[in-house]
C-alpha cells in the first residue's frame, strides 16, 4: 500500500521536531487507511515512523489526538479540492452530481485516502459537520435556483451525505461497480425533486477523473510545528 507523504513533504524545511511529528502523522495515515482507527496502535505507528515509543508522546497525547489531526487534514484537502474543481459550475444540479461522483471516484483515484476519509467522517462529528457544510451550500443553492423541490434540513443533509459515503464504501470494498457514483447521483437528484430525465442525463454524463494533489496548506504546515 502506498500513501503519499502528505505531512513530511510539507515539513522538510522545518526543524527536526516538526519533521518527526510529520513522520508520525504520515505513519498514522498509512495505518488508518489499511487497518482502521481501532486496529492501529501507538506501537505500530511509531514502528512505521521509525521513532521510539516515547517520542510519540512528545507530540501527541494519545492515538485519538493524532487520529483527529490526520483526519481533519485529509478531509480538508479532499473536500476543498472537490469544491475547487467545480469553481466554474453554478448549476446546483450539476454540482451535486459532480461532487457525489468524484467523491465516490476516490475509491479509484485515491483509495487509501478514501478509506481514511470514510472512517474519519463517521467517527468524528466535528469533521462530519465541516464536510457536510459544502453539501449544505449546494443544496441551498439548488433551492434558490428552483432546481430542488424539497425542504433542506438536517435529515435531508445527512441522508444525501450517507448515500455518498455508502457508495464510496461499496466501491472501496469492491461490492459496487464503476457505475456506483452515477447511480447514486441519479438517486440523490431524483430525491431532491429533479426531473427523472434530467437527473439521469446529468448523472451519467462522462466526466474526467479528478486527481487530487494532497499537499498541505500553509495553515496545516504551521500546525505541524
Amino acid at each position: 500500500m502506498i500513501v503519499s507523504s502528505l505531512f513530511l513533504d510539507g515539513a522538510r524545511k522545518l526543524g527536526k521536531g516538526a519533521r518527526t511529528r510529520a513522520r508520525l502523522m504520515d505513519a498514522a495515515a498509512r495505518l488508518f487507511a489499511r487497518d482502521g482507527f481501532e486496529a492501529a496502535s501507538v506501537n505500530e505507528i511509531t514502528r512505521v515512523a521509525d521513532v521510539a515509543n516515547g517520542t510519540f508522546y512528545v507530540h501527541f497525547r494519545d492515538k485519538d489526538e493524532i487520529a483527529v489531526a490526520v483526519s481533519f487534514a485529509v478531509a480538508q484537502h479532499v473536500v476543498r479540492q472537490l469544491d475547487a474543481a467545480m469553481s466554474d459550475v453554478d448549476d446546483a444540479v450539476e454540482r451535486v452530481s459532480l461532487a457525489t461522483r468524484r467523491f465516490v471516484d476516490l475509491a479509484i483515484s485515491q483509495p487509501d485516502w478514501g478509506r481514511v476519509l470514510f472512517r474519519a467522517v463517521w467517527l468524528f462529528p466535528r469533521l462530519r459537520d465541516e464536510v457536510t457544510a459544502y453539501l449544505r451550500a449546494d443544496l441551498e443553492r439548488g433551492v434558490a435556483q428552483c432546481a430542488f423541490r424539497i425542504t433542506i434540513d438536517d435529515i435531508v443533509l445527512d441522508t444525501i451525505a450517507a448515500m455518498s459515503a455508502s457508495a464510496l464504501f461499496g466501491r472501496l470494498q469492491g461490492a459496487f461497480g464503476l457505475e456506483a457514483g452515477s447511480r447514486m447521483a441519479e438517486l440523490q437528484l431524483r430525491m431532491l425533486g429533479v426531473d427523472p430525465e434530467r437527473a439521469r442525463d446529468v448523472a451519467w454524463r462522462p466526466i474526467p477523473l479528478l486527481s487530487l494533489e494532497l499537499e498541505p496548506t500553509d495553515e496545516q504546515v504551521a500546525r505541524i510545528t
